[in-house]
């Protein structure tokens, strides 16, 4: 008996240093912002969130497929800007063989301009031969005819035109597609903050597991030697062995969870070539950062600044801006096209012209479509569709508003969950630290210390999803709000 005691009491001593090596409480620290810095000597090797954010910004196939929208945006800019391109014309005309027998060349210059739809032309013709009299004006003296002029809408395109108004649509394309660009990163910075949180919540289950076996196999040890000298019944032994498979059981399934959490994360997670990077044991985050949810001020504040800076509603904003400009030029194309042009012309040299050698000529041009049904149409289709793009911006807002009201909710709720789990963590731990002392004094069993030891590690387990909950439903919050978007790097990061 005094044997038995013996064993027993270094058994408990043993079990007592390696418990509370392995399950060691973490230190309250108060929570005086969102995201804490834990102690940095520990977390020097750590693969943090912001590594992981700044690794897909940079190597991420997928979004740096999504960034190339950017250029494709300002591709078509660039052609719009095209239409209003220097534009060269020439034309070279020989008519042989027959009563008139002319050649006659010319080259001109044309400049479509922004400015109220102006249009600024000159050129140079040069012609000889004979011409009937209904064709005298292809006629030139012997040095050719200068002219120059320009043509000015006052009605229909003085305000807008086909040209202004591609460029106009072009312009806010380009808006476009950074919020395209700002929708998928927030996709992407989702699935990777997920994945994120998934192996460091993976790492904290292994390393629970591993210390549960641990502290089985110290026992069975001891257990061994006992049985050896017949201090205790080999039934002891037996059942401790049992445990011992069962967690190594559990260690290989916790092994394999962070295994594959691990592959996960590296499609993320790149090196410098772009390749995936698994992350490494010794790289796994030491404890979680200090949880805090955001105050009522705060959600208030984040909320009205989200509706102005959420890509899903700011791109409602831009697609209706491009109608708005289809309704100025339906409104545009109904108007008398009336355009005013001044031209002057000047003939060098000699020859049997006779007209110049300088001459000004003014006209006005004007047209009108009766029906005007063409123009009609888009006004009242492009009408139609501002008003679908007003009731769909409507409701985005108010999505906008339910989305970030249950996202801060679910912090908060996250919150309160990993500090109930806390303090159940920290109840159980004296549970098990009492029933060891009562098995120590011989009033308990090693089945029932084997359970106690079990609950902790659950409940171990369950604060540490718990805390992983938190911080993904954190990362969701404040890709609700849209944070950090409006520069191009991500959502902030502890």
């Amino acid at each position: 008996m005094a044997l038995q005691k013996a064993f027993t009491a270094a058994l408990l001593c043993i079990l007592t240093l390696t418990a509370q090596q392995q399950f060691r409480l973490p230190k309250q620290r108060p929570l005086t912002n969102r995201f804490s810095e834990t102690n940095a000597e520990e977390q020097a090797n750590a693969l943090s969130l912001s590594t992981v954010i700044e690794s897909l910004n940079k190597n991420f196939p997928p979004l740096r497929a999504a960034l190339l929208e950017r250029p494709l945006a300002e591709a078509d800019l660039l052609s719009a800007q095209g239409r209003f391109d220097l534009i060269l014309k020439s034309r070279a005309d020989i008519q042989q063989f027959g009563y008139y027998e002319n050649e006659r060349f010319s080259v001109s210059l044309e400049q479509p301009t922004q400015l109220w739809g102006s249009t600024f032309y000159s050129g140079y013709a040069l012609s000889s031969g004979r011409y009937p009299t209904y064709e005298g004006k292809q006629l030139t003296n012997d040095g050719g005819q200068y002219i120059a002029g320009v043509r000015v809408p006052l009605a229909r395109d003085r305000e807008i035109d086909s040209r202004r108004a591609d460029l106009a649509q072009k312009r806010i394309g380009l808006r476009l597609a950074d919020l395209s660009i700002d929708q998928q990163r927030i996709a992407i910075l989702q699935s990777a903050t997920r994945r994120y949180w998934d192996w460091v919540s993976a790492g904290r289950r292994l390393a629970i597991a591993n210390s549960l076996l641990e502290v089985a196999q110290a026992r069975d040890s001891i257990l061994r030697e006992a049985v050896r000298l017949g201090a205790l019944p080999q039934f002891e032994q037996l059942d401790n062995q049992r445990l011992v498979l069962q967690r190594q059981n559990n260690v290989v399934e916790a092994q394999r969870a962070i295994e594959n959490a691990a592959i996960e994360l590296s499609l993320f997670l790149r090196d410098a070539s772009g390749h995936p990077r698994l992350a490494v044991h010794s790289e796994l985050p030491t404890a979680f950062p200090d949880p805090a949810p955001p105050s009522d001020e705060e959600v208030a504040a984040d909320l009205e600044a989200a509706v102005l800076r959420r890509p899903d509603i700011l791109r409602l904003v831009f697609q209706r801006n491009q109608v708005e400009v289809d309704r100025k030029l339906a409104i545009n194309q109904r108007k008398p096209g009336i355009d005013v042009f001044t031209e002057y012309s000047r003939e060098i040299g000699r020859g049997i012209v006779l007209r110049g050698p300088n001459d000004v000529r003014a006209g006005v041009l004007f047209d009108l479509p009766f029906q005007r049904r063409h123009a009609t149409g888009r006004l009242q289709a492009a009408e139609a569709r501002i008003r679908q793009y007003q009731e769909r911006e409507v409701f985005q807002r108010d999505q906008a508003t339910a989305e970030v009201k249950d996202a801060a909710s679910a912090v908060k709720a996250a919150f309160q969950r990993a500090q109930v789990l806390l303090d159940e963590l920290r109840v159980t731990r004296q549970v098990e630290e009492a029933e060891r002392t009562r098995y120590e004094l011989g009033d308990s069993t090693l089945f029932v210390l084997n359970q106690r030891e079990q609950s902790t590690a659950e409940t171990a387990i369950r604060e540490a999803n718990a805390l992983a909950d938190y911080f993904r439903a954190y990362a969701a919050y404040e890709l609700a709000i849209a944070k950090g978007l409006t520069s191009g790097m991500g959502m902030s990061t502890p």
